[in-house]
């Protein structure tokens, strides 16, 4: 006589499950790692762009103010990069050469963008993940007392941007949880709003 309780296609089905299970929580385990490890790599992410482009002639050297390209920075949550009108507003006169008498390779490619009407590619250094949502205009002058600086370095130094602090959310929340600054609005206990919906909306 046979003692088991269950049928055998009972028995398939909770092997089905059990394997279905198990492919989930590996699969799941992967990508969840793969993608949340990515943040771990980004400090220091030093990308070639399309154009040469130094910060440390533009901002550093010509002392230009980081709002002239970056446009909307105070307005919104964007930043904003420079379009190629935005470039040429001053290239259509500047047209620096090298040593040879030929035009630099940068304003070369610039160049080649405005007579194309193609529009620049940029490779965004300062990436957040998409389940983060930052302000730009709520975290710089006046708001805060906080300058472009503050996240991104000394970029007025950088021939190539490079992210020198990780922006993850341990980083940000250490800022945020210092002690209230002049800009904090009155009753406020930190610095900024530590509450889970401020950054994940």
């Amino acid at each position: 006589m046979d003692s088991t309780i269950f049928t055998r296609a009972f028995d398939r089905r909770v092997r089905t499950l059990l394997a279905v299970l198990g492919i989930s929580v590996v699969v799941g385990g992967a990508f969840g790692t793969h993608t949340l490890w990515q943040a771990n790599l980004e400090q220091g992410y030093m990308p070639a762009q399309p154009i040469d482009f130094s910060h440390a002639v533009m901002a550093g050297k010509h002392n230009i103010d980081c709002l002239y390209c970056h446009t909307q920075a105070l307005k919104g949550p964007h930043a904003g990069l420079p379009t190629v009108s935005d470039c040429m507003k001053c290239h259509k006169e500047i047209q620096t050469k090298d040593a040879e008498g030929k035009l630099k390779h940068g304003l070369a490619r610039l160049n080649e963008h405005w007579r194309e009407k193609k529009p620049i590619e940029w490779v965004k250094v300062h990436d957040l993940a998409d389940f983060a949502y930052f302000d730009h205009s709520r975290h710089l002058q006046p708001h805060t007392g906080l300058w472009c600086q503050d996240c991104h370095g000394d970029i007025e130094k950088m021939d190539r941007v490079k992210r020198v602090n990780s922006l993850k959310m341990g980083w940000c929340l250490e800022c945020h949880m210092q002690a209230p600054t002049a800009t904090t609005p009155a009753g406020w206990t930190t610095r900024a709003p530590i509450n889970c919906s401020t950054c994940h909306r």
